[in-house]
């Protein structure tokens, strides 16, 4: 773990690989690429590897997925996988006829022992009359999920985004980096009442109708900076669709994102009526919170791009942030979460669960964001968790459920009996 807590030094040491023999709250490769492309459910998804690794995809965030694995055994990491996967392939699309296109991902095993994947999937595409993509995402391939990311990304770009043209109305948008399928409701919802229409979701709510003809929209809304940005730039430089950077994590985000979408469309009434009617709706409720949460400790331990808005998020709750950590946060997000913090906060790049005990016992947060990897570590301590991947915490109603649920995090009596307190 690199840590920095003084706002005239520099930035902790990032965007490098954890240390040997170092027990890392990271994922690999493979997983990042899983976290990008599970929710696309007219997909046929085949794990060439082991059956660990197919299990270690089914679970992403809080949801399970259905995959295939070509379970590779002793056998065949000595004389190879090919007839497996080719096999694998067939059973998959005989149990799923209606998949439009099949993702093939590359395991470590699988690429270390050398199967020409890339000759087995266009053999097979030709064959089974779909898109057969190589996700080429062995473990080792990048030091982090982050490098994951990037590669299912271009898998989209490189195989999909362009395929088709089609007509679109002047309030077409897609947005990307929105994973949430709950939040993504929510969004569409703000912007449908503005009467804009989101085309494609990467990947929340992404059909491949939709992927294939998302270069057709006129505006692309980036919302998680760090997985979205390579996405957005390349549009932007093949097809020419311009790119916004927005956010939804808390009123003041929402509305400022709101009314700058507002303004790029020649819709600032719409947005102002929007932002009037939705704050109203909240209102009553939200000051019923606002008391029990003033002065109390939170830390974040999430994807760095967020972290900057929920610091904001906290601060407007009247909470202090007295820590955040990221697996695979750069150099950019710490400076965004530096001039967003009002005051000194720690900030820590890659810290194992030594180091979160650590920080857990020296700063004793009343709440801690995070993972769903954290979470029982954070109940030894009788700290309450939130996994902002399970819930909706964007838009209006969005920061309402967030603010409820951080006070039911705090206050829940169960966490009297885990620091042996008694009423």
């Amino acid at each position: 773990m690199t840590a920095c807590n003084n706002k005239k030094s520099s930035f902790p040491s990032c965007s490098r690989p954890s240390a040997p023999g170092k027990i890392t709250e990271r994922s690999c490769a493979y997983a990042g690429a899983r976290w990008m492309l599970a929710p696309l459910k007219d997909a046929i998804h085949v794990v060439h590897g082991p059956v660990g690794c197919a299990y270690n995809g089914v679970m992403v965030r809080g949801t399970a997925y259905r995959i295939f694995s070509t379970d590779l055994r002793e056998k065949d990491i000595i004389f190879g996988g090919r007839e497996r996967l080719a096999r694998t392939l067939k059973e998959a699309k005989i149990l799923m006829p209606d998949a439009k296109y099949i993702f093939v991902y590359n395991t470590c095993s699988s690429a270390i022992i050398g199967d020409d994947m890339e000759a087995i999937c266009n053999k097979m595409e030709d064959e089974l009359g779909c898109p057969i993509v190589l996700v080429d995402c062995p473990g080792f391939k990048g030091q982090s999920e982050a490098a994951g990311h990037k590669i299912a990304y271009e898998c989209l770009l490189n195989r999909f985004v362009g395929q088709k043209q089609r007509d679109t109305g002047h309030y077409d948008v897609n947005i990307i980096g929105q994973y949430n399928v709950n939040e993504t409701k929510i969004i569409k919802s703000l912007l449908s009442r503005m009467g804009i229409n989101v085309h494609c979701v990467f990947t929340g709510d992404a059909s491949y109708e939709r992927i294939i003809t998302a270069h057709c929209v006129k505006l692309n809304l980036i919302i998680c900076k760090n997985t979205g940005q390579f996405f957005a730039e390349t549009m932007q430089e093949r097809y020419g669709v311009p790119y916004l950077k927005v956010s939804f994590l808390s009123l003041s985000q929402s509305i400022n994102s709101l009314r700058r979408i507002g303004k790029y469309f020649g819709l600032e009434k719409e947005a102002e009526t929007v932002i009037d009617e939705e704050y109203k709706a909240i209102k009553s409720q939200l000051t019923q919170f606002l008391p029990g949460l003033k002065g109390k400790k939170a830390a974040v331990f999430l994807g760095a791009a967020r972290i900057a808005d929920l610091v904001k998020t906290f601060e407007a709750l009247d909470m202090e942030v007295v820590f955040v950590g990221s697996r695979f946060g750069n150099a950019v997000n710490y400076r965004d979460i530096r001039q967003m913090a009002k005051v000194d906060i720690h900030i820590v790049d890659d810290p194992s669960e030594q180091n979160l005990e650590d920080l857990f016992c020296k700063l004793r947060p009343d709440v801690f964001i995070a993972g769903i990897k954290e979470q029982s570590l954070c109940h030894k301590f009788g700290i309450g968790t939130l996994l902002p991947q399970l819930g909706a915490y964007v838009g209006f109603k969005g920061f309402l459920n967030f603010t409820r649920d951080v006070h039911k995090a705090i206050y829940a009596p169960v966490w009297r009996l885990a620091r042996e307190e008694m009423p």
